[in-house]
C-alpha cells in the first residue's frame, strides 16, 4: 500500500490538532506547531499569518469536504455543521473555551463559521440572493445561531432537537419566506 503524502497545509491541521489534545490553544505557539510536524516557521507563515487563520481553515475546509453542495433545508446544513463541531469536539471545544482571553472578541472563529455559514444558506437553504437590508439581518440572526452552536458544543445543554427547533422559531418574519426549512412535525 503507497505511503500517503501529505501537503502541508495538512500536517499543519495535523499538528495542532495534536498539540490540542495536550494543551490549551491559547498557549499553543505557531513554533510548536512546526516543531511538532518538523517543519520551519517560515513555511508555516507562507500558508497562514497565524494559528488563528489555520483553525479558521480547518473549520472551512471541514465543512467545505463533509457538507454537500445542494438545495437543503436550514436544519440539515446546521446538523452537518453541529456533525463536524462533535466529531471532534475536543478540539473544537478547546479552541472555543480557551481563545476568548487570547484574541479580541473570540472574532476569528465566529466570523469564520458565519461567513461559511451565511454562503452556504444563501447558496443552499434561500429561494433568493439577500438584497442589502436583508443580507445585514441575516448576519445577526447567524451570528446568534453561531453562538449558540458554540455554546452547544462546549455545554451540550440542549438536545439538537430543542436548538434545531429554536433556530426555526428565531428566523426573522423578513427571512422566513426566503429561507427553506423542514416541517417541524
Amino acid at each position: 500500500m503507497p505511503v500517503e503524502r501529505k501537503d502541508t497545509k495538512q500536517l499543519l491541521t495535523e499538528s495542532v490538532k495534536q498539540l490540542a489534545v495536550k494543551k490549551t490553544i491559547n498557549k499553543i505557539h505557531v513554533a510548536d506547531i512546526t516543531r511538532n510536524c518538523s517543519m520551519s516557521k517560515s513555511n508555516f507563515y507562507h500558508h497562514f499569518a497565524d494559528k488563528y487563520e489555520l483553525i479558521s481553515y480547518i473549520i472551512n475546509k471541514a465543512v467545505d469536504e463533509k457538507v454537500p453542495d445542494k438545495h437543503m433545508s436550514l436544519q440539515e446544513f446546521i446538523s452537518q455543521v453541529l456533525d463536524i463541531l462533535e466529531d471532534e469536539s475536543q478540539f473544537y471545544s478547546n479552541v472555543l473555551s480557551n481563545t476568548l482571553v487570547d484574541y479580541p472578541h473570540h472574532a476569528f472563529f465566529h466570523e469564520s463559521l458565519d461567513s461559511k455559514i451565511k454562503e452556504f444558506i444563501v447558496r443552499n437553504c434561500m429561494t433568493i440572493k439577500p438584497d442589502r437590508q436583508l443580507d445585514l439581518i441575516l448576519h445577526v440572526y447567524l451570528a446568534g445561531v453561531t453562538a449558540a452552536m458554540c455554546s452547544h458544543v462546549i455545554n451540550h445543554r440542549k438536545s439538537r432537537e430543542e436548538l434545531m427547533n429554536a433556530f426555526v422559531i428565531a428566523i426573522p418574519d423578513s427571512l422566513r419566506p426566503y429561507i427553506h426549512t423542514d416541517s417541524m412535525a
